[in-house]
Order: structure tokens, then C-alpha cells, then sequence
């Protein structure tokens, strides 16, 4: 029975980190299509109990951009397991296409080295366009292979979800790095759908993404006048809903200035159309 809970938490201290694994887009853009930047907060649910919180950051850079996550569990699990994840991504922008190039998780307070940092050199093939080499280490393991389309991790795959969300795109696939290697996932835009979300009514982009060789499933909702952030995030498996991940608030840099937006407060009835409270506040990149 022991050896069962420890299992249960350990999984559901990890899902806010693999709950994008299903989420792919095509990595051919202008660099001026890259999102926003914002620092949001997110929950973890699970039969509609909290069990874990996440802060997720995207800085543009001189060569692209950079995103950044740091999850904990909160109350009883917080109790019982001391288990932080904390996880960095590095885009570049090359020649209009936008490429992984560095990735680093890292687990603390779990009796197994869950651990994965690897690089990407990318280089021009005439023949194949471009190419990489990835190398590093995944659970104490090293490991080397060849790449020869753009590839993503399930952190920095949010950076084309955001970018290309209003594209209407048709189902294809992308990789994505899991278990120790790329895999293939496919993935579709289902069209826009309005929303309830604490009070509040909101027009929404739904994505759904399946896996081809098991029953699972996840749909996400992302609101364009809120630059496609993600809202909510469902994940199936066998026809039953398993987890939900719902965002908490969000803190936009826009020319100088930040934006905060929360989402857990319903919004004033003198407002015209019904959206969430804006609150700018200078310098300032820390959810509330």
C-alpha cells in the first residue's frame, strides 16, 4: 500500500511537467511571431482536489527566446513528499525557424535520478535542410543521436502552441523528446468554442492531441486577446478525464511595462464585456 501512494503522488507531482507532451506545431516562422513574454501560475487537479502548482516564464533573448518552469506540491502531498521539479528550455532563431537547442530538468527529493539535460548543435544540410546532433544524459544514462527535423521538449513545445494557434493548422506530427528518445505525436485544432472559467465567459482556441498507439487524449484551451496563454488543460485516458490543469494568473512585459491578469477573481459588472481585471504594475514579473 505504501509502495502504491508513493506512486500515485510521485506521478502526480510530475504531470504539470508532461501535461504539453501531446502538443505540436510546425517550427517555420518569422522571429517576430514569437509570444509574448509572461510569467503564469498554474494548478494541477486531480478529482478536483489542488496537488500541485507551477510557475511557468518566457524571456525573449538576443537569439530567441528562453522558458522556464518550477513545480511543487501543495498541501497533504507537500507533507508527505518533498519532491521539486525545476526546468529550463533554450530556442534560437535561425534563418526564420525556430530551434531547441539546450534543455535541462531537473527532479530533487525522489529516491530515483529522474534528471534529462541534453544540447543540440544544429547545422545546414544542402540536401536536408537542417540537421542536429543531440547529446546528454538522461536518468544517469548518456546518449547520443542524429535529428533531422526540429524537435521539442514538453516544456519548450508551448512556445509554438502560443505562436501558431490561430494558423488553423492540419493534423501532422513533430517530435518530442520522451522516455530517452523523439517520438511522434499528432495533434489538430478543433475551432474556437466560448468558455466558462470562474464567472467568466471567454472565446477560446481548443487543440486536441491524441496519441496514435494508446488511448490518450488532451485538449487545451488558449484565449487570443489574453496572446494564446493556455487556460485549461485536460488529460484523458480510456474515455475518463484524469487531470486538469488550470491557470491561476498571468503577468504579461509589454513595451516596458507589466500586465497582470488573474483569472481566480470574477470580473466587475461596470465592465462592458466580460474579461478578467487588468492591473499594471511597473517592473514587475512575479505572480501575485
Amino acid at each position: 500500500m505504501a509502495s502504491e501512494s508513493t506512486s500515485y503522488i510521485r506521478a502526480a507531482i510530475s504531470i504539470l511537467f508532461l501535461v504539453p507532451v501531446l502538443i505540436q506545431y510546425p517550427s517555420t516562422a518569422p522571429a517576430n511571431e514569437l509570444p509574448q513574454e509572461f510569467t503564469a501560475n498554474y494548478v494541477l487537479q486531480m478529482s478536483g482536489t489542488v496537488l500541485a502548482r507551477a510557475t511557468y516564464t518566457l524571456e525573449h533573448t538576443d537569439t530567441g527566446v528562453t522558458m522556464k518552469q518550477s513545480t511543487r506540491p501543495v498541501g497533504l502531498i507537500a507533507l508527505l513528499r518533498d519532491d521539486k521539479i525545476d526546468v529550463r528550455s533554450d530556442m534560437i532563431v535561425d534563418e526564420g525557424r525556430l530551434l531547441l537547442v539546450n534543455y535541462d530538468y531537473t527532479h530533487s527529493g525522489d529516491d530515483k535520478d529522474r534528471n534529462v539535460r541534453f544540447k543540440i548543435n544544429w547545422q545546414t544540410s544542402h540536401k536536408q535542410g537542417f540537421v542536429g546532433k543531440a547529446s546528454g544524459i538522461y536518468e544517469g544514462r548518456h546518449f547520443a543521436m542524429s535529428i533531422d527535423n526540429p524537435v521539442w521538449d514538453p516544456l519548450s513545445i508551448q512556445v509554438p502552441i502560443m505562436r501558431d494557434a490561430n494558423k488553423n493548422l492540419p493534423p501532422h506530427e513533430l517530435g518530442l523528446f520522451m522516455n530517452g528518445e523523439f517520438k511522434h505525436y499528432l495533434f489538430e485544432s478543433s475551432g474556437r468554442e466560448t468558455v466558462k472559467y470562474n464567472g467568466m465567459q471567454l472565446t477560446a482556441v481548443k487543440m486536441a492531441g491524441r496519441e496514435t498507439k494508446r488511448d490518450r487524449a488532451m485538449f487545451v484551451w488558449m484565449v487570443p486577446e489574453y496572446h494564446n496563454i493556455p487556460i485549461k488543460i485536460e488529460q484523458w485516458k480510456n474515455g475518463k478525464l484524469k487531470s486538469t490543469v488550470l491557470l491561476e494568473s498571468v503577468t504579461f512585459d509589454e513595451d516596458g511595462q507589466s500586465r497582470t491578469l488573474s483569472l481566480t477573481n470574477k470580473p466587475s459588472s461596470k465592465m462592458n464585456s466580460i474579461v478578467a481585471p487588468w492591473s499594471d504594475r511597473q517592473n514587475f514579473l512575479a505572480v501575485r
